[in-house]
């Protein structure tokens, strides 16, 4: 059986070598070119795209026939024998050239994303769709099958590059000769990153890391800033750090609050935290600022890059669901890519904890993070890429095998990544209901009525203490409403929960509410259960 499945592996390898057709219900991406695809620059090629529901890969029809500039992108991904690819649709001229691809907005810059050392393929497309969900602008993303020079590259996503542009990035465009007033305010795209690729500009933060590690702004946009304009982002972001830094920074007019838009601080922290992304806040993490006549306020995102996110990554406990992402520098305090220090102030400030938890809490109850919508949103992925994954790695032979970073155990199979996948997503969920949804609560209960031991692995164990004794009506239910006892039910001081509404020992892991009535006053509690 082995062998025969490394026979019709090695015979289906050859074949799409050689050049030999396919069927895709993907989008299949042809580029053509005669000069060597490189790193920085890039080099003519022609781009074909077929986009039917069933497509062939020998077929001459295409949705999109373009002349394009190539070249290899990414930085640690470099190494790996799949590139990932910039791409610059072009006319004849050479000149950028607007097109619509897959009905999204007219644009030039796209990348294809190789996911190589992201085996499920999954990573940046949920973390894509669940930023849009919280109503933040991420790069539309669609997979599609890629050959060059009629050999088979594999399984890719095509994004749009993250650019300033009213389809993408949605902020002013700044000339070169804004140079005064309100036209020199906006529009800024800043980035923290990893110092490869063309930079345009960068400047130093006034302000080290906790760990003292020096930070560093690139300017993305405008490409050619002027000397006044370089003055004034950077003026600007010393500003802003300061009001972080300083001792009113919590007080809403003193503080930061009048600088940030706060809504896209939280929801930039919560894709972060709910991937626990290792490179976020300090590597592809970007802001932008517009005009101050449109909005004066610095904002978060868009997002980007989520490769090693989701437990994938042996470094810096990076496979550990249990672990906050922007605390990375207390767990990596050598490495020279840090996280700004205003985060930790930000999450030191109560009202900007409060609005993370109340969006998680939204997004938990009737957002992309209640449970059937993450596993319905795996679900519908896995089946689109199902038959074009076998073809990839029948063309990248690497599942079972180390490929940096990932961390052990390495799964056998395809799906066996996208189990390990599920299965970290559960608990990282989990650990952050724990984090938001009974945040303080030992605290808040400390002279009242508490359940313990809370979180509990066993509802027969959780005792409700420090309650008035008398009738009340009981109702047990869980985040969606959903309710498992609803009875009026006598309570003394001490009670444990399992003698008043039985066993419950069928519940799954996740967040209850306990609702005590009593004539018109209700005490809600929350209990965690956990496997």
């Amino acid at each position: 059986m082995h062998r025969s499945f490394l026979v019709f592996a090695f015979l289906l390898f050859a074949s799409l070598i050689s050049g030999q057709s396919f069927t895709s219900n993907l989008p299949i991406i042809k580029i053509t070119t005669t000069n060597v695809i490189e790193d920085e620059e890039k080099v003519e090629a022609r781009m074909q795209i077929m986009d039917q529901d069933i497509n062939l890969s020998s077929d001459s029809v295409f949705a999109i026939d373009e002349l394009i500039g190539i070249e290899f992108r990414g930085s640690s991904s470099q190494i790996f024998p799949k590139k990932a690819y910039g791409l610059e649709v072009r006319d004849k001229d050479g000149d950028d050239k607007d097109v619509s691809i897959f009905g999204w907005p007219e644009e030039a810059d796209y990348v294809l994303f190789a996911s190589y050392n992201e085996k499920s393929f999954l990573h940046n497309v949920i973390s894509m769709e669940m930023a849009r969900s919280m109503g933040m602008y991420a790069p539309r993303t669609r997979f599609v099958e890629l050959m060059i020079n009629n050999q088979y590259q594999g399984l890719y996503v095509l994004m749009e590059k993250i650019k300033r542009d009213k389809g993408r990035v949605d902020i002013a465009k700044l000339d070169p000769d804004e140079n005064s007033g309100d036209d020199l305010t906006g529009g800024y795209l800043l980035k923290i990153d990893k110092f490869t690729g063309t930079i345009n500009y960068f400047f130093e933060s006034l302000f080290k890391s906790s760990k003292e590690k020096k930070i560093f702004y690139q300017l993305d946009t405008p490409k050619e800033p002027s000397e006044q304009q370089k003055a004034y982002i950077r003026n600007y972001i010393n500003t802003v750090e300061s009001r972080f830094a300083s001792s009113n920074y919590k007080d809403s007019q003193l503080g930061y609050r009048s600088f940030i838009d706060v809504s896209s601080f939280v929801k930039f922290f919560l894709v972060s935290e709910v991937s626990r992304n290792m490179d976020a806040y300090r590597i592809s993490s970007f802001l932008h600022k517009d005009k101050d006549s449109n909005d004066p306020r610095l904002k978060m995102g868009p997002v980007w890059d989520f490769d090693i996110a989701y437990g994938n990554a042996d470094y810096c406990e990076g496979s550990r669901h249990d672990l906050w992402a922007y605390k990375f520098n207390e767990i990596c305090p050598f490495d020279d890519l840090q996280v700004p220090f205003w985060w930790e102030k930000l999450m030191s400030d109560p009202y900007f904890f409060d609005e993370v938890r109340k969006e998680y809490s939204l997004q938990r109850t009737a957002g992309f993070l209640q449970e059937s919508k993450i596993t319905s949103t795996i679900d519908s992925l896995v089946e689109v890429i199902q038959f074009a994954q076998s073809r990839n790695f029948v063309r990248w032979p690497i599942l079972g095998e180390y490929v940096w970073p990932q961390p052990q155990p390495i799964a056998t199979s395809w799906n066996g990544e996208v189990s390990e996948l599920r299965n970290w997503f559960k608990k990282r969920i989990f650990w952050l209901d724990g984090q938001f949804l009974l945040s303080n609560l030992e605290n808040e209960n400390s002279n009242q009525t508490f359940i313990s031991p809370n979180p509990t692995n066993s509802f027969g164990l959780a005792t409700i203490s420090h309650l008035r004794p008398g009738t009340y009506q009981l109702t047990l239910s869980n985040m969606t409403g959903q309710v498992f006892y609803n009875q009026k039910a006598r309570l003394d001081a001490e009670t444990r929960l399992s003698d008043v509404v039985g066993n419950f020992s069928h519940l799954s892991a996740g967040l209850y509410f306990i609702h005590l009535r009593s004539g018109t006053e209700t005490l809600t509690l929350k209990l965690m259960l956990h496997d």
